[in-house]
């Protein structure tokens, strides 16, 4: 099924995997009880990221916006982003975890912003994911 979706719909920017290190901080729009989430990034392209945690789906559906951080250096803060995709991990060892593979979007980059996210890749990632 991906190699039929990569046929019909290409990416329209490669994805890099993320070293260690790299984090995406999710902050919820409101200040109530919950807290901002950071997250280790798995991959990241100019157009979004995706990562892994652990929880169930509202626990970040409040979340709003986003912080890309690598080796404790902050390259964008407070973007705005949609969720593409948010499936449950399979085959994982713990099913207690509920471990969630979440891919997002952002949703607007100003030209500084884009210049941002492609130092931020320079920093943060290992080779080009497929």
């Amino acid at each position: 099924m991906g190699f039929l979706r990569r046929l019909l719909r290409p990416r329209r920017h490669p994805r890099y995997y993320a070293k260690k290190g790299t984090f995406v901080v999710i902050t919820p729009y409101t200040t109530g009880e919950k807290k901002e989430r950071k997250i280790q990034i798995l991959d990241v392209s100019e157009g979004g990221c995706a990562f892994i945690y652990s929880g169930t789906r509202e626990e970040l559906v409040e979340s709003g916006l986003l912080s890309l951080i690598a080796d404790d250096t902050s390259y964008l803060e407070s973007v705005d982003f949609a969720t593409v995709s948010d499936d449950p991990v399979s085959g994982t060892q713990d099913s207690s975890a509920n471990l969630r593979r979440r891919g997002i979007e952002f949703k607007w980059l100003g030209v500084f912003d884009r210049e941002r996210v492609k130092e931020f890749i320079e920093q943060s990632s290992i080779g080009r994911a497929s």
